[in-house]
């Protein structure tokens, strides 16, 4: 079996360099562009997903639906605010740079504060609990042999604490990487400290050693084995080129057909 935790596509405020955490970002031409080079991708390499899930933010629906459509049609997209990324505070919508400058700056009035790293790691155990680890408990042993695929839509700074939640879950002993993973191992010190780009994803093959009869979910996933096949993968945004003319940074128009339509025929 396999599992994908995938980032959404670039944004308006990922061009702007903004802080959007919670808030609502269109999607860019560009990252249209990376979502159907994503759908593609996986429908060249065979992948079929049986689960969906996503953050309810629009950037992760929008490409948890993208990747979706020519991939699979039984399985429905699940929606949660449970992946949602880091509430930000006082910087949703500021740029970074003039976030940064001010808090150098004796502040005027009480600064919002941002969702601290225990409310996100709730919120992600809760997820694991609730939605991945009941699929994954759901299958038998043959199922896991077999080409079944789930994928998990959300967004960087949620998807690195839902990474370490889900790994905490599985005996230290049972977790091994590939080569490619090896080598960014052994350049930052023998510690994974994942990380994605729009439309990135991390490949994980999950498998069961043997069937273990317990109620605990900590001892039933003592039976399984991971494997990290790729961090930040990006084989399907190769050769992929900006529009130029800032066309391609620009937001998408959901009424268009495609990005053609910038064009003169």
């Amino acid at each position: 079996m396999k599992i994908y935790f995938i980032r959404h596509a670039e944004t308006v405020h990922n061009v702007g360099q903004t802080w959007a955490g919670t808030t609502n970002s269109a999607l860019t031409n560009h990252g249209v562009l990376q979502i159907q080079r994503l759908a593609a991708f996986f429908r060249s390499a065979a992948v079929k997903f049986e689960h969906v899930f996503t953050s309810d933010l629009s950037r992760a629906v929008i490409t948890a639906e993208g990747i979706c459509n020519p991939n699979i049609s039984d399985a429905q997209v699940m929606v949660t605010p449970l992946l949602r990324e880091q509430h930000f505070g006082s910087r949703e919508g500021i740029r970074i740079h003039a976030a940064t400058t001010a808090s150098r700056s004796p502040p005027t009035v009480e600064p919002e504060p941002a969702e601290t790293e225990e409310s996100m790691r709730t919120r992600a155990n809760r997820f694991l609990e609730e939605y991945l680890f009941p699929v994954l408990l759901s299958y038998d042993d043959d199922q896991t042999e077999k080409d079944s695929a789930i994928a998990i839509v959300a967004h960087g700074i949620i998807l690195r604490v839902l990474w370490n939640c889900f790994m905490h879950a599985f005996p230290l002993g049972n977790v091994s990487y590939s080569p490619e993973v090896d080598a960014l191992l052994a350049t930052r010190g023998g510690i994974l400290v994942p990380f994605w780009s729009n439309t990135g994803y991390m490949e994980l093959s999950v498998s069961r050693m043997s069937t273990t009869p317990s109620t605990r979910v900590e001892s039933l996933l003592s039976g399984w084995t991971i494997t990290v096949l790729s961090v930040d993968n990006k084989t399907h945004l190769r050769d992929l080129r900006r529009t130029r003319g800032g066309i391609g940074s620009l937001q998408h128009d959901t009424k268009q057909r495609s990005i053609e339509s910038f064009f003169k025929r």
